[in-house]
């Protein structure tokens, strides 16, 4: 059964392990950002294409799509083994969580292989 309780992508989780299970989620994830677009109701995360980055995408977007069910997810694969997108949308409010919890993670280049 899934909560309706939503929690904001950066804020305290009432249980630690939530907490400390999207913090790994996320450092392992965001740091492989080759470039941020800003769309209208959200972000857009490219990466290069990588398996190891796409199984972090799924595990990324299945747990979030568990504790932020107010946010919305795409994923748009470009033709010819080209880049990875990961769209997150949401409402205007939720649009500075995702600013917020996502910018600060160091961005480097090289995927894992």
């Amino acid at each position: 059964m899934r909560s309706h309780t939503t929690h904001p992508l950066a804020a305290y989780s009432p249980d630690p392990a939530l907490a400390l299970r999207r913090e790994m989620l996320v450092t392992s994830l965001f740091k492989y950002v080759a470039e941020i677009q800003e769309i209208e109701d959200g972000y857009a995360f490219k990466f290069r294409r990588s398996e190891l980055l796409i199984l972090r995408i799924a595990d990324y977007i299945v747990f979030e799509d568990q504790h932020s069910p107010q946010l919305m997810f795409v994923l748009v694969s470009e033709p010819n083994d080209g880049v990875v997108w990961l769209q997150v949308r949401g409402s205007e409010s939720e649009k500075e969580h995702i600013r917020t919890a996502y910018m600060p993670h160091k961005m480097c280049a090289r995927p894992p292989a």
